[in-house]
């Protein structure tokens, strides 16, 4: 199968030089050799008046209509120049150049990052991909901020020199058993376990279903009597007064019900508190 070699560029939003703070908002992707150029604009905007409490959404809105009709009379006159179908070939290095251009560094509110290359047989596919991965950020799923949660917890046990004594372990019988990130031994038997757990999605059916495995997981496993009675769950948890920390509080609930202690996953104090108790 034919690879295209690709060059593309984020797009980032950036309305206060003076903290260089930004996020990503769009990408431009060509692929001269495969005659394609394309890109993809961040049209939801609540992301970004969230990060920037400050900004007024209109500074995006109205950024992001401008920045979408100079790429596309960009698109056109690459078309047009170097990527025209009824050429034999593509103008390849016109191509590159003209892109080059477009993607150069300004000083202004929506400016390119570096060019990167990537080979690719879809093009297209390619920047949807990348689109999927920078801008809206797929890769952040529960099971990827669970592990950040856990790294947290494990440098918060080194710090205060408790890192020993908890280890990765399985705890259950030969019929279920479940793998928990932080369990103190004592005598060859779990005395105290420690799992994160994040439960700060927007979408309520996600909580309620992530966080109900955990319920049930908890539950068959104090059936077998394969839990020590202290367990805790630092838990990320939704904002307040909104539909999804409904959905959390009632995880919550169902968690204490089966003896599980519950503290915020950023409260350092009673993590610990917790992991140095005799």
């Amino acid at each position: 199968m034919t690879k295209f070699a690709c060059q593309y560029a984020l797009l980032r939003f950036r309305p206060f030089a003076e903290t260089g703070e930004f996020a990503n908002v769009g990408i431009v992707l060509l692929a001269p050799e495969a005659r394609f150029f394309g890109f993809r604009l961040l049209t939801r905007y609540g992301r970004i008046t969230q990060f920037f409490k400050e900004l007024d959404k209109k500074v995006y809105i109205n950024g992001r209509g401008l920045f979408k009709e100079e790429l596309e009379r960009f698109a056109a006159q690459l078309r047009k120049l170097a990527l025209d179908g009824r050429k034999t070939v593509p103008d390849v290095r016109l191509a590159v150049d003209l892109f080059a251009e477009l993607v150069r560094h300004r000083e202004a509110i929506l400016q390119f990052d570096e060019r990167r290359v990537v080979l690719a047989d879809d093009p297209k596919a390619k920047l949807n991909a990348l689109y999927d991965y920078y801008v809206e950020r797929n890769f952040v799923t529960k099971e990827y901020q669970e592990r950040l949660l856990e790294g947290s917890i494990r440098k918060l046990l080194i710090r205060a020199k408790v890192a020993d004594n908890y280890r990765p372990e399985k705890l259950g019988d030969a019929d279920f058993a479940v793998n928990f990130p932080f369990v103190r031994m004592a005598e060859g038997h779990a005395d105290r376990v420690i799992k994160p757990l994040y439960l700060a999605q927007n979408d309520t059916t996600k909580i309620i279903t992530h966080g109900g495995q955990w319920v049930d997981k908890i539950r068959r496993l104090r059936k077998r009597q394969a839990l020590p009675e202290r367990v805790l769950f630092p838990v990320t948890a939704p904002l307040l007064n909104t539909r999804a920390y409904l959905a959390f509080e009632e995880i919550r609930e169902d968690l204490a019900a089966a003896h599980v202690e519950i503290v915020p996953a950023a409260s350092d104090q009673q993590i610990l508190e917790f992991a140095q108790a005799h």
